[in-house]
């Protein structure tokens, strides 16, 4: 795995020839470069709330509160993240509550409340039961 300093040294041009957009190798080097430059300290993010650390990651270019949310459940294992903003959860929450096909976030996420403070095993098991 490349430390930061070593994603910064490497080029889009190089990032692009291994599979990355444009897009996604400027993503990349905004990330490696918060790493680098402590704007981005994973020492504090791991000390951070559930809200204050996918606020602090989502200040990176091209992290959303989907990237954030996969970040705090396998990265920072955190708990109690559910990832409402993520198509295969949502579809699996429609499936198990008969909820019409493109259910909002907003409504993934009242189902998710009755699950806390252990949301992540939730989304774990519905996860689990996606259909390919």
């Amino acid at each position: 795995m490349p430390t930061p300093a070593e994603v910064l040294a490497t080029d889009a041009e190089t990032l692009r020839g291994i599979g990355l957009s444009y897009a996604k190798a400027s993503y990349l080097h905004d990330l490696a470069e918060r790493l680098v430059d402590g704007r981005l300290d994973p020492d504090r993010l791991r000390a951070l709330d559930d809200d204050g650390a996918r606020d602090a990651l989502t200040e990176v270019r091209g992290v959303g509160r989907f990237t954030a949310d996969g970040a705090l459940m396998l990265a920072l294992r955190r708990p109690d993240v559910w990832p409402a903003a993520d198509l295969a959860l949502r579809r699996a929450v429609e499936r198990n509550w008969g909820l019409d096909p493109q259910a909002s976030v907003e409504q993934v996420d009242a189902l998710g409340e009755r699950f806390r403070p252990w949301r992540t095993l939730a989304a774990a098991y519905l996860y689990s039961r996606v259909e390919p």
